[in-house]
């Protein structure tokens, strides 16, 4: 009888934990398949799939909604229509995922501010993201557009 009490009782006390791990997983698997099926492949009519209707991106000084978000990824697949974007590490911590990524192209035309240079570019970042009922709510991301300006021959 102790055994199974002891049994029951560690049962109990892990359950939360494995529950935890599992949303992690899926959140961690979200995050991934933006990054895989969104992003590297341009399929941006599939952005909202992942993303909360309220979501946020924490840009700089100033936040960006669902749909401001959605015009900066047109903006940078009009600028490199061949861009590819890899995910290089990803790691969750309860409703927090950090993807650390990079993306790559050739700018053969304007956008993100910028004309055309017909440059390659490529640029590491980090994403994180935090999830509200599986889905993307806010977004925190860096990278260094300095570098990403140098390589399409815009800064020294």
């Amino acid at each position: 009888m102790r055994k199974v009490f002891c049994l029951a009782s560690w049962f109990l006390f892990c359950l939360p934990v494995i529950a935890q791990n599992t949303q992690q997983d899926k959140n961690k698997q979200v995050a991934r398949g933006f990054f895989e099926q969104v992003l590297d492949k341009g399929r941006l009519e599939l952005y909202a799939e992942s993303h909360a209707k309220d979501f946020v991106a924490h840009a700089g000084d100033r936040d960006a909604t669902l749909e401001d978000d959605i015009a900066a990824a047109k903006e940078e697949r009009q600028a490199m229509p061949d861009m590819r974007v890899t995910v290089n590490q990803i790691l969750g911590d309860g409703d927090l995922v950090a993807v650390y990524w990079t993306a790559f192209g050739t700018n053969t035309q304007a956008g993100m501010g910028f004309p055309a240079t017909g440059k390659k570019l490529r640029v590491d970042g980090m994403t994180m993201f935090r999830f509200k009922a599986g889905k993307i709510s806010e977004e925190w991301s860096v990278w260094d557009m300095l570098s990403v300006l140098r390589q399409a021959g815009l800064a020294k």
